[in-house]
């Protein structure tokens, strides 16, 4: 497992577990299971049914967000591993979830700062030590 996967799927995973709680959810969950289909329409539906019920449960507050995301990270994973033909359309979806703005995205697990992602096509930035 690499970390540029690893990376990508927490992200997408942080920007799917923040769009629950958002106006559009409706909208952005039927986006989203197409993209965790994987290509397979089949398999829409059950992702639709699996991320309501994410939302259900954040919106009860009875499954922390950082535990869904971390799900949901395995998940995105998992399609990575077996389709890694499918990273452009997680970043894609990515900025289409943080409403098609380009630049960095903070990541963080566990409370720690492990990076910045920078998606987008037109990124600078500087780095500190």
């Amino acid at each position: 497992m690499d970390i540029e996967v690893l990376t990508l799927a927490g992200v997408v995973a942080e920007a799917v577990v923040q769009a629950m709680v958002a106006d559009g959810w409706t909208a952005a969950r039927a986006r989203i299971a197409r993209v965790l289909g994987g290509g397979d329409p089949q398999r829409v539906p059950a992702e639709e049914a699996a991320l309501e019920r994410s939302s259900q449960a954040l919106r009860g507050d009875t499954i922390p967000a950082s535990v869904l995301a971390g799900h949901w990270q395995g998940r995105i994973v998992e399609l990575l591993t077996s389709r890694p033909e499918h990273a452009g359309e997680l970043a894609a979806l990515l900025r289409e979830l943080q409403g098609g703005a380009t630049g960095a995205a903070q990541v963080r697990f566990g409370g720690h700062n492990n990076g910045n992602v920078m998606i987008g096509d037109h990124n600078t930035g500087n780095v500190r030590p």
